[in-house]
């Protein structure tokens, strides 16, 4: 792992911080963490594989439980939510290179190159934000919640827009367009999705070209704040409250780590 990659780095630290025991040999599978890795499960996993493949963790598989991954009757319950990961490096060095990483994101300069990085990470947790309330949502109006990917591509154009409060918000409005249409009985119940996907690309154009003042809706308590997002809000960025309030770009970015400096 390259000490100046920025995204390696702050995944390393945010994973090790949430789900490494007390020894820094292991982490724990994700569905035992007492708080979320990333906004997403989906997100969560991908951070797992990436630092798999930069050699920082490996999946703590041996031939005595071989056989659960082979041959048991409930595969259904296995998967990387269930998977622990074994730790590549020593103790010690996981320990310096933990402290190396977060002096590192503690101290970054808001240099172009590095605020381009900050952007895209912004964005893709943004994107994840929008995607597991969507999810949740879903679920709570008895719609399948698999159906988010459907609307994956408007959720990533209205966050070139707005926050991803704002986007929850027209989240919420095309969800009662969904409900409507059901109601209505005029469209089967297998097409919902895309019912979903097509009413948020167009309340998002509408309220682009008419100028909506878009309300923002508060985080729900059943989604807390992921490890890698209260890093990357609260002590990379210093975006705080902004994270979720403001369309992820640059310009603010670049203020709120001023702003900090200003102060300090």
């Amino acid at each position: 792992m390259d000490s100046n990659d920025l995204t390696a780095n702050l995944y390393f630290a945010a994973t090790v911080r949430v789900a490494a025991d007390t020894s820094l040999t292991r982490l724990l599978p994700l569905g035992l963490l007492k708080e979320p890795l990333a906004p997403h499960e989906s997100f969560s996993q991908r951070v797992l594989i990436a630092l798999q493949a930069l050699g920082v963790i490996e999946p703590e598989l041996s031939l005595s439980n071989a056989h659960d991954w082979l041959m048991t009757r409930d595969w259904i319950d296995l998967g990387l939510d269930t998977l622990a990961w074994r730790i590549c490096w020593a103790p010690r060095d996981c320990r310096d290179r933990q402290a190396v990483a977060q002096e590192l994101l503690r101290t970054i300069e808001p240099s172009e190159d590095m605020l381009e990085g900050l952007l895209v990470i912004w964005e893709d947790l943004a994107l994840a934000e929008v995607a597991q309330y969507t999810k949740l949502m879903l679920a709570k109006s008895g719609y399948n919640p698999d159906w988010v990917p459907l609307a994956i591509a408007n959720i990533r154009q209205a966050l070139a827009h707005f926050s991803a409060s704002q986007v929850m918000h027209l989240v919420n409005i095309a969800l009662r367009t969904v409900a409507s249409t059901h109601q209505r009985g005029g469209v089967a119940s297998n097409r919902l999705g895309e019912v979903l996907a097509d009413s948020l690309g167009s309340f998002t154009r509408r309220a682009i070209q008419e100028r909506w003042s878009v309300r923002s809706v508060a985080r729900p308590p059943e989604l807390p704040v992921s490890a890698i997002a209260a890093m990357f809000s609260h002590e990379v960025t210093r975006l705080d409250e902004e994270y979720l309030t403001r369309s992820p770009s640059i310009v603010v970015i670049e203020h709120a780590m001023t702003r900090v400096r200003t102060l300090h």
